[in-house]
Parts: C-alpha cells; sequence; structure tokens
C-alpha cells in the first residue's frame, strides 16, 4: 500500500515518480485535474504547481490559484496527516511528497504569502515552505546558468523534483559517492532524484530558469531547515 493513494477523476491524470521503502524514507507523485485520495500511517504535503481550484483535506477547505507554474513565484500547499481523506478540485497540476508518520495532526494550508524567500548570491533563490517536522519542503529557483549546494553535505535523505522553463533544456545534478568521487548526471523537466548524501550541486543550463523542488527527511522524527546563502 502506497503512503498516499490517489484515484484521479475522468479527464485527470496521476503518477508515482518515486516511491518511498525499505532504500527511501520519501515518496513523491505528480497529478493534473481533480482527485480523490487518502493518507495512510503518513505524513503528506501538496505543493500545488500551478492553476485554480480547490483542495479539501478533512474538515480543511481551501481554495489555491494564483501562479501558472512554479517560474512565477511561490505557491500554495497543503499538509495532511495520517489517515486523512482529501480531494483535489480544478484545473490544478499538483506534487505530493509524504512519509511514514503515526503521529495525529491537523490538515493545515499555507499560503504562497507565508513562504520565506531568500535570494543567493550564486543566480539562485530559495522559497521555503516547510522549515521543521517530519519533512522539510522548498523550492530552490536557479536563474539561466546558476547553481547551488556547493559544498553542502546534508545529513538528510531528499528527493529532487526539476522543472526547467524550457522544457526541451537540462540541467545537470552532480552527485559525491561515498569514496569523494562524483558523477554528472543530466536531468530534464519533470524528472526526479532521490539523493542520498554527499554534496549534490544542480547546475541549470544557460538556455533557461530550473526550479529545484526538494524535499528534506531525517532518519530520526523531525529535521530543521538550513539555508546557506554564503558565497562560495
Amino acid at each position: 500500500m502506497a503512503l498516499v493513494n490517489v484515484i484521479p477523476d475522468l479527464g485527470g491524470s496521476f503518477e508515482y515518480l518515486i516511491r518511498a521503502g525499505p532504500r527511501g524514507r520519501i515518496g513523491m507523485a505528480r497529478g493534473r485535474g481533480s482527485a480523490t485520495g487518502s493518507t495512510g500511517a503518513a505524513f503528506a504535503w501538496i505543493a500545488v504547481e500551478g492553476g485554480e481550484g480547490e483542495i479539501v483535506a478533512g474538515a480543511l477547505r481551501t481554495e489555491v490559484g494564483g501562479r501558472d507554474d512554479v517560474f512565477d513565484g511561490p505557491g500554495w500547499s497543503v499538509l495532511v496527516g495520517p489517515k486523512t481523506r482529501f480531494a483535489v478540485r480544478g484545473n490544478l497540476r499538483y506534487t505530493i511528497a509524504g512519509r511514514s508518520w503515526g503521529d495525529a495532526l491537523e490538515p493545515q494550508a499555507l499560503p504562497p504569502d507565508g513562504v520565506e524567500e531568500r535570494a543567493g548570491s550564486d543566480g539562485r533563490s530559495t522559497r521555503t515552505y516547510l522549515r521543521r517536522g517530519p519533512l522539510v519542503c522548498g523550492e530552490t529557483v536557479h536563474e539561466p546558468g546558476g547553481w547551488a549546494s556547493w559544498p553542502e553535505r546534508p545529513e538528510q535523505e531528499a528527493l529532487f523534483l526539476y522543472r526547467l522553463s524550457d522544457p526541451d533544456g537540462f540541467a545537470l545534478q552532480i552527485l559525491e559517492n561515498k569514496e569523494g568521487g562524483r558523477r554528472a548526471d543530466v536531468v530534464t523537466d519533470g524528472e526526479v532524484r532521490r539523493i542520498r548524501g554527499g554534496a549534490h550541486p544542480v547546475v541549470a543550463s544557460p538556455a533557461g530558469e530550473t526550479v529545484v523542488g526538494w524535499v528534506l527527511a531525517a532518519a530520526g522524527e523531525t529535521v530543521t531547515a538550513e539555508v546557506d546563502d554564503r558565497r562560495r
């Protein structure tokens, strides 16, 4: 059974991109259009990528919209606790990330004006949606040719979802292994990667902007975001 179960309505679509399991704490999926779903013993974050509509989670009902895509600025998101039914309604495109979680949590809507935005010094900026908890979630905006996350080596597991303003473009995800070696991975729009540690800089191509949606999960119960804006 998935951490989050979703059934798209007629005309909608939904895809599990990467699942949680023995080799990873976090799972991620993307959908388009209306859908109904529920969480199991899991904590979930629903991020609206674009469009207009409504999200219902338990007793919470909130209208969402305001951006056409992730390149336009912060968006709406909703936190959903364990064993909670939810629905996505309208012409929405959304991402869902989740991890196993047993503690009760009331659904909560996070409006765009509550997102913490910080400009970096290397052609990128960060939007932190959820700074502390079972998941830490946000987006990093890379200007054309910009890069970030070097030489950070986080202890948390992470999932990165890559969005490119040029749908035919690419970005480079550089990964460091346990022995200190490095390899470059070419990523395209809509791909996702699991990061388990080591330095992991992302470099945007000069052809367009890259937005990386990121979700972190520590081995323990909570993790706190630490955004490093120093020039390297």
